[in-house]
């Protein structure tokens, strides 16, 4: 009896075993990444041809292939018509952004001529460091004050808003300010047989110095806002590529930004763009010029 029972509970162990590695079979393989539908967007099509309705035919919208067919009143060559087109994204795989690798810089601080000692985001950041960086802010869809947009409308308006601050900070600065007034002699007699002369200074207006004291101070605030902000860029920067915060003991984004922020602006432009693909320009919201939409037909 006790023999069956070891033979039993062998056998038990042994169909375990096998089951296992039955599983181990079917499920130790890595997953491949699989294609995912994103929302549907509306995009315009060129017609081929004369068609009639429900004749269908091909379509290329950024770099993808959809089918498209002709809606019931049919169309014309040349006719310019409005369909669904379906976005069709790459799932489970990490992909580089804008040409980067992800967890890495595409390159240090001191890579700044990387395309040329004359690139625009090079001549940008040496000139108009705050502008470089408010072109960087809409591309990360940031407001400038370094927050997350909450829509469109709020973004598309960061590189306009960073420009007036330039402006007004400008202006502030060539703003005359209160002079003092002139030292005046005043001569002294009382109670001495040789009178003098001393020099005195009025004191200025109260309105008047506090005029000048607001002026002063609205133009400290300007290198204050650009530290504040670039900042809040790179640590953004630093969690859309998951670059870890290694140097400066977990500060090496303010390190950055103070002591080096030329440079700092300059590296972010680089890592959020691929200039190799897409042109760089001084005077667009994004610092890049357009690309027309890609639809052949």
């Amino acid at each position: 009896i006790n023999t069956r029972k070891r033979c039993a509970s062998n056998l038990s162990v042994y169909s375990r075993k096998r089951s296992t590695m039955s599983s181990i079979k079917q499920y130790g393989t890595v997953p491949e990444a699989s294609k995912v539908a994103t929302e549907v967007t509306m995009v315009q099509v060129k017609a081929p041809a004369t068609l009639s309705a429900g004749y269908k035919f091909d379509a290329i919208s950024n770099g993808q292939t959809f089918s498209v067919t002709v809606p019931p009143e049919g169309v014309t060559e040349g006719q310019m018509i409005t369909v669904p087109f379906t976005p069709v994204a790459i799932a489970a795989e990490a992909t580089p952004i804008n040409g980067s690798i992800i967890g890495e810089w595409k390159d240090g601080l001191c890579g700044c001529c990387k395309f040329g000692c004359c690139h625009p985001h090079l001549c940008c950041a040496c000139m108009c460091p705050v502008a470089l960086m408010g072109q960087v802010l809409t591309r990360m869809k940031m407001t400038w004050l370094g927050n997350t947009a909450r829509n469109e409308a709020e973004y598309r308006t960061t590189f306009r808003n960073t420009i007036c601050v330039i402006i007004v900070c400008l202006l502030l600065t060539f703003i005359p300010r209160f002079e003092d007034p002139d030292p005046v002699w005043v001569r002294i007699e009382e109670g001495i047989k040789t009178p003098y002369y001393i020099r005195e200074y009025p004191e200025l207006p109260l309105w008047q110095n506090i005029v000048n004291k607001a002026l002063n101070l609205s133009v400290a605030l300007a290198p204050l806002y650009a530290f504040i902000v670039l900042v809040r860029l790179r640590r953004a920067v630093r969690k859309k590529y998951s670059i870890r915060d290694e140097r400066c003991s977990s500060c090496e984004d303010c390190c950055c930004a103070l002591y080096c922020g030329c440079c700092t602006v300059a590296q972010l432009a680089r890592q959020t763009a691929d200039y190799e693909v897409q042109r760089a320009s001084c005077c667009t919201d994004t610092g890049l010029k357009p690309i027309p939409p890609v639809m052949t037909v």
